[in-house]
């Protein structure tokens, strides 16, 4: 299923936040879905994770029940906790931060940058402490962080990165889809984003460390 804004009028409100444009066809497999007899995970999520990966370029992609969980699962899979600082933007969803204080670490807030709101480099740098672990870069409304410089911090720190990709289905830098440069890569399905599965998110990852912790922790059934 994918969303798409209009500018339609109704009763409640004068121009909706989104709308779903559902096909027929998504309408069966969805149906489908329901005469099945699993209704939160089976085969369809396989094929979706599978398709997922291809696209993305990334060796593992993993369902979840949305970004959020995406978010604090890939903190979680890479012992980020108590003590531990995380730099993310101080331009973002809640969800971002909120995963952070999930874990028992420390979210630090970085300025972005006035053009693309996307999180400013020389602030990351400012922010660096010894507690640092990791950096949350969000690719905020479609437009790529700058990976390339943000990657040369975290090898010179050796610090962890995970970006937050619910805004950047389709997105590339240099040729290559986000949430494929960092450790992990998180994304949403809500349905106010590219694509919808109403509720949902994915984590991408080259790390089969990342991928089976994920695995064993969401209670899948494989």
């Amino acid at each position: 299923m994918t969303t798409r804004k209009i500018d339609v009028f109704n009763s409640r409100i004068k121009i909706p936040f989104f709308a779903p444009d559902i096909t027929n066809e998504d309408k069966d497999a969805v149906a489908k879905a329901l005469n099945s007899s699993l209704l939160t995970d089976g085969p369809k999520l396989r094929e979706f994770e599978s398709a997922f990966a291809r696209m993305t370029g990334a060796k593992f992609a993993i369902g979840v029940s949305n970004a959020t969980s995406a978010l604090h699962l890939s903190l979680r899979a890479l012992n980020i906790g108590k003590g531990d600082e995380v730099i993310v933007p101080d331009m973002t969803f809640v969800a971002t931060a909120s995963s952070v204080l999930l874990t028992g670490a420390t979210p630090i807030f970085a300025d972005v940058e006035l053009d693309d709101i996307n999180i400013s480099v020389d602030s990351i740098k400012k922010n660096l402490t010894s507690k640092t672990k990791a950096i949350l870069p969000v690719h905020f409304a479609g437009r790529a962080c700058k990976m390339k410089e943000i990657m040369e911090v975290a090898r010179s720190r050796n610090l962890m990165v995970i970006e937050d990709c619910a805004h950047a289905l389709g997105t590339k830098f240099g040729g290559k889809h986000v949430g494929t440069f960092g450790d992990a890569g998180c994304f949403s399905f809500y349905p106010t984003k590219n694509i919808t599965t109403i509720e949902g998110g994915m984590i991408t990852t080259n790390s089969k460390k990342v991928a089976d912790y994920v695995d064993r922790k969401s209670t899948r059934l494989n």
